[in-house]
């Protein structure tokens, strides 16, 4: 007969208590490692787009004579696209459109977004506005105050805005850029928390008075927006600052000034 029988080698229950506690100081250690490594991919992947979107804009306006495109310009092809509809917008092909020949996909195509906006990507959505919603914009209005008119600094104009009474806006040349490394081109569109999706239309606008001035930005990937310039490098920016036209106007406008005279409230 054995006078020792061999011990039972199960966990107790406090055994198990600790290895379950150190499993949960571990994870806890790892998650915020995990979603910073996963917004920082995103946020390559999204300079990545945003720097081959302003490759097929200088192919673009090399195509055109050095003109960039119009952010809703003439009628022509647009490549299955939407188009303008309704008023003076109708039949006009988006500037996203004008891109396609050169490496572009369709607006609707998700692949096009940022990786990290999970928010609407729609055509033209709303009776009487001619912007749609997704995750990149182009820089259409350059800045200026939330519905006031005036002045067309940023780098692709509506075609129907009127500079001179009459007189469509022209596309901006290569030639009316000041300094193309400190122009916007494209970039995460503006988008805050409880918004549908972000405009295409794109410029620093100070929502003064709006309940959206307090709300906070979309965090796609990370606390910073990405965005790419003229010249083809792409930086990033608190959206908190790249909306501040006290700290941005002169990167939104095509002469390199801050005309404050349209964004004072």
């Amino acid at each position: 007969m054995n006078a020792n029988p061999p011990r039972n080698s199960a966990f107790t229950l406090v055994e198990m208590l600790v290895v379950v506690a150190i499993l949960g100081v571990l994870l806890a250690l790892l998650l915020p490692a995990i979603s910073r490594a996963r917004a920082s991919a995103r946020a390559t992947v999204c300079r990545d787009q945003l720097r081959q979107m302003v490759v097929e804009l200088a192919m673009y306006a090399h195509d055109q004579k050095g003109r960039y495109p119009h952010y809703l310009g003439p009628a022509g092809s647009s490549f299955g696209d939407a188009v303008g509809a309704g008023g003076r917008a109708q039949g006009l092909v988006y500037w996203s459109s004008k891109l396609i020949p050169y490496g572009g996909t369709r607006w609707t195509n998700r692949s096009l977004h940022c990786p990290g906006y999970r928010e609407a990507v729609l055509e033209p959505h709303e009776k009487g506005s001619v912007d749609r919603l997704g995750g990149y914009a182009y820089n259409t209005k350059g800045v200026r105050a939330e519905k006031m008119n005036g002045g067309l600094w940023g780098l692709g104009p509506i075609l129907f805005w009127r500079a001179v009474p009459g007189v469509d806006a022209p596309p901006v040349t290569e030639s009316q850029i000041v300094a193309p490394a400190e122009l916007l081109a494209v970039g995460d569109s503006q988008c805050k928390v409880g918004e549908r999706g972000g405009s295409d239309v794109w410029g620093c606008i100070k929502l003064y008075g709006s309940p959206l001035e307090e709300a906070p930005y979309l965090n796609r990937h990370g606390v910073r927006d990405n965005q790419a310039y003229v010249d083809g490098h792409v930086g990033s920016m608190d959206p908190g600052d790249l909306y501040n036209p006290i700290r941005s106007a002169a990167l939104w406008n095509r002469d390199h000034e801050p005309h404050a005279e349209l964004w004072a409230p």
